[in-house]
């Protein structure tokens, strides 16, 4: 004990009363922070647009129809108000005979709008488009049905195309490329789909592999692989990951037990414990590239509604979470309030979200106008943030005088976990002797405010974090 006592007072006496470091060690923010590209999603409507109805039956819901086309471009704020959850993502989706309706006519006035209300809602779109619908939705359009081979599915008994068959990928391919053409670089997208085979274009279809890989090659032709979305059926999902698109389940949450004359009673198949662990083992590391994006089997009020266990709906949340997920989409129906605290939880872990654990950095500017400085952050969400748009930043303000300096690092290799980097910024201003305030934010590269919200308390109201005061000394 004596020895402990000596070693520590002759630690202490060996440093200078001079500071010559600064440290700040922000606290960690608790509650929800929202954030653009992750967590929940509307779903065919718009943050503010009043909640779908109380349905249970997901075929025959509105929210199935051929997506919206009628638009109100009103500013509505993303609250935690009618039993739903505050979301910087729509998603909607729309069939082939809305958006070609004669053959070569293409109509993406819809797409426009819907894009508009994203950024007037504060919101980005992820879209699909669907060659046709399931019964008692829209089919193939007229036009196509006229010229084309179709085929009678085994499955639904619908008519579809004839998907090895070369005019289904010539007319096919001919909408996508179309659409690319006009929004493949849109600021306000987030995600596209890739849909080709069956109802909803999920992949319930009978379809060579060669074809499939045709198709999934096609999308990549004109789309960034991290925009690409896969979905977890069949072959498409595992080309699709291969090629390093991200992937979406469409039947989330879906915990059945009936097994009557099949399996034990209470043991019947389901998505969550037959098909989709089989299935995501097989791309196992794609979140690190690209987003996962889950879809809820019918919707969370219907989960309520049926009696589901509250041990199945823990379950089902982990399982997002080790999926990495970054979205999640619940048919923008009413959240039940047992599952609210859960939800807001999961919405909050889902994707990234980044603290601040502490700054340090040299008391003066070295050197007169280099700032020298490392840092700690944690990402303590389940995935990376996906888009390269923004940059770590740092805004040098003296009086009415700001500068701007970007970090080196690329934030999409944000990994969960810990992220520790040291830098040198040279400062161009010429600010006056004296005291330069420091301030942090993750910023939009093109319009240099704060985008990314960090996880951390008394954020200023523009988004930067007040971090401490550096000294300039001529």
């Amino acid at each position: 004990m004596k020895r402990e006592r000596l070693y520590f007072r002759e630690i202490i006496g060996s440093y200078s009363s001079e500071e010559i470091y600064k440290k700040v060690r922000p606290k960690e923010k608790k509650d929800f922070t929202l954030n653009p590209h992750k967590g929940f999603a509307t779903f065919q409507n718009f943050n503010g647009d009043p909640l779908f109805g109380e349905g249970n039956d997901r075929d025959n819901l509105p929210m199935d129809a051929a997506g919206p086309l009628k638009f109100e471009f009103k500013k509505k704020k993303p609250e935690f108000v009618d039993g739903h959850l505050p979301t910087t993502i729509a998603y909607c989706r729309w069939f082939w005979s809305v958006f070609e309706p004669e053959e070569g006519k293409f109509n993406w006035d819809m797409i426009e709008k819907a894009l508009k209300v994203c950024e007037i809602r504060g919101q980005t779109l992820q879209i699909r488009l669907m060659p046709f619908g399931s019964k008692n939705q829209p089919q193939l359009p007229e036009w196509y049905i006229k010229k084309a081979p179709l085929r009678k599915s085994k499955k639904t008994g619908l008519y579809e195309p004839d998907y090895d068959e070369p005019t289904y990928f010539k007319y096919w391919s001919r909408v996508i490329e179309n659409f690319a053409e006009k929004f493949a670089n849109h600021p306000n997208l987030e995600i596209f789909d890739i849909a080709f085979i069956g109802p909803w274009g999920e992949g319930a279809g009978e379809i060579k592999e060669k074809t499939v890989e045709k198709f999934i090659n096609m999308y990549l032709k004109f789309f960034d692989k991290k925009i690409l979305l896969t979905n977890i059926d069949g072959y498409q999902f595992i080309y699709g990951t291969k090629r390093g698109t991200g992937w979406r389940c469409d039947c989330f949450g879906d915990m059945r037990n009936a097994g009557y004359g099949v399996v034990p009673n209470g043991l019947g198949w389901n998505h969550m414990f037959d098909f989709y662990p089989k299935q995501i083992v097989k791309a196992r590391e794609n979140w690190k590239y690209a987003p996962v994006v889950l879809e809820t089997c019918h919707t969370p009020l219907f989960w309520y509604e049926n009696d589901m266990p509250l041990e199945f709906f823990d379950f089902i949340i982990e399982q997002g979470l080790k999926y990495h997920c970054s979205v999640f989409m619940p048919k923008y129906t009413r959240i039940p309030n047992l599952y609210r605290e859960k939800f807001v939880k999961f919405a909050n872990q889902m994707g990234y979200l980044f603290v601040i654990r502490q700054l340090k950095f040299e008391k003066r500017l070295k050197e007169k106008k280099k700032f020298k400085y490392e840092i700690w952050i944690e990402n303590i969400g389940v995935a990376p943030l996906y888009k390269n748009k923004y940059k770590f930043a740092f805004k040098f303000k003296q009086g009415k005088k700001e500068e701007i300096g970007y970090s080196s690092q690329d934030i999409t290799n944000w990994m969960p976990g810990d992220i520790w980097f040291e830098e040198e910024l040279v400062l161009n201003k010429n600010f006056e002797d004296g005291y330069i305030e420091v301030y942090v934010g993750i910023v939009d590269k093109e319009k240099n405010i704060p985008k990314i919200k960090f996880a951390i308390e008394n954020l200023e109201k523009d988004g930067w974090f007040f971090m401490e005061k550096v000294e300039k000394n001529t």
